[in-house]
């Protein structure tokens, strides 16, 4: 098991592996964990990400890295800006269930610290829902720290749920 991880501004996407990705998103277990989804056809939803692949090498406020295991897509991150000086950034991770527990979030996350590193981001934030235990376990594991537990703050599936977040002083 070979797991690479490829800036996907320096090596942008094919077509096939921007599938993949909406593949990932679209998986029922990964949509669980998803804080917001919008539930459009296929179709709509790999142009939409056909169109932000395309433009992302324009676009400063996100980089995006891809964990490739055996050649296979395994799961992406993208790394947000949060504010106007580009000091704080936002992390968003997710992993097909075919590859959970295999380090792919993990290493995921640890390239995207030393990318903000490079890019002078002096702060990481993860929000993820409380109930999301494993990706509480990374984000602590990788030193992240618990900020804040906002009460009631997303509404999915019907119901309020809490949400916390982690973050990290670089």
């Amino acid at each position: 098991m070979k797991l690479e991880i490829i800036d996907v501004k320096v090596n942008p996407l094919r077509d096939e592996e921007i599938k993949d990705i909406v593949n990932i998103e679209r998986h029922p277990l990964v949509k669980k964990w998803l804080v917001e989804y919008a539930d459009e056809s296929f179709e709509k939803e790999l142009e939409e990400y056909t169109r932000f692949f395309n433009s992302l090498r324009d676009n400063n406020r996100v980089d995006v890295l891809v964990a490739k295991i055996d050649g296979n897509i395994a799961g992406f991150l993208a790394l947000w800006r949060m504010d106007d000086n580009e000091h704080v950034a936002s992390i968003g991770v997710s992993t097909h269930p075919d590859y959970w527990g295999k380090g792919v979030a993990t290493n995921l996350i640890k390239e995207s610290i030393k990318l903000a590193k490079k890019k002078g981001i002096g702060k990481l934030i993860i929000e993820t829902l409380e109930e999301n235990s494993v990706m509480r376990h990374v984000a602590e594991k990788l030193g992240f720290k618990l900020e804040e537990i906002r009460k009631k703050k997303i509404f999915k599936d019907g119901d309020y749920h809490d949400e916390v977040v982690y973050s990290l002083k670089l």
